[in-house]
């Protein structure tokens, strides 16, 4: 059983996606399992496979670990199989303690670039060295080749998409850095309303507000074109594509962890008298 619950456990984090191991770390008295039974649990506390003992104590371990996924966060909880009013109590009459840990194997980030040029081929190194799932999606078939990017996680075109959408949740990041205008409004035009962490369009002030202009035409919010990071990146400076791609990755890594994108240098305290 556990070879079992190990194997589908790395199928999931293979896939990127988010799991949770529960583990009994302790039992006092009358508890379901012993010592060093497991259980995988997914999002929304699904239970993909093991048990520690069904119950109380797995239906309350399997909500805390949906918590823990949903924080991204390991944790230990303590579960009191007794009739007392205490903080543990699950209100059973076993007598027993059981203590388990739940360790979170995070959902892999993704990046997904509309447009296959320069800017992108830059962007998915830097975000492949960041561990993020790379899809690359343009309409013209020799910039989604094997040949131009032999490492990312998909390429595909435009109709494809459109045809076979996936769902970008808060864990996705988005960058519009196509060939023109319209391409760029269409795109932008399928992802505004998702759940997406970060979307962000390169371009001019100019095409930037000819695309919210249409979007606004089209009923879109002015509350929701205000989540679109454009002019895409953080100031650093340079015109390269390496060093545009830069700028862009580091905003993406900032919205992440919900930091400004300052100098750290200028949190720094005056030295005391």
């Amino acid at each position: 059983m556990e070879a079992q619950l190990m194997k589908k456990m790395m199928k999931y984090i293979d896939q990127g996606e988010a799991v949770a191991l529960v583990t009994v770390t302790s039992k006092l008295g009358s508890s379901p399992r012993d010592t060093g039974s497991m259980m995988l649990v997914g999002s929304g506390g699904k239970l993909i496979d093991g048990t520690i003992g069904g119950g109380k104590v797995e239906e309350q371990a399997k909500i805390d670990a949906a918590e823990c996924i949903r924080k991204d966060e390991s944790s230990a909880f303590k579960y009191e199989l007794t009739l007392k009013d205490t903080e543990h109590s699950l209100g059973m009459a076993c007598g027993g303690a059981v203590e388990v840990f739940v360790k979170v194997f995070s959902k892999q980030d993704r990046l997904v670039v509309f447009g296959g040029g320069h800017i992108a081929l830059e962007l998915s190194a830097f975000a492949k060295a960041l561990n993020y799932r790379v899809f690359i999606i343009d309409r013209r078939p020799e910039f989604i080749s094997d040949e131009r990017f032999p490492d990312v996680e998909r390429k595909m075109s435009m109709d494809e998409f459109i045809d076979e959408p996936f769902d970008m949740d808060s864990s996705t990041s988005v960058v519009i850095v196509t060939h023109g205008h319209s391409f760029d409004l269409e795109a932008l035009r399928i992802v505004i309303g998702s759940p997406a962490r970060y979307i962000g369009m390169i371009g001019s002030r100019s095409k930037i507000n000819f695309c919210f202009k249409e979007l606004q035409n089209e009923g879109v919010s002015e509350e929701l074109l205000t989540t679109v990071h454009a002019p895409i990146g953080i100031d650093i400076g340079g015109e390269t594509p390496p060093e545009i791609a830069l700028a862009i990755l580091s905003e993406i890594q900032a919205v992440k962890y919900n930091r400004s994108g300052g100098f750290l240098s200028a949190k720094r305290r005056p030295p005391s008298d």
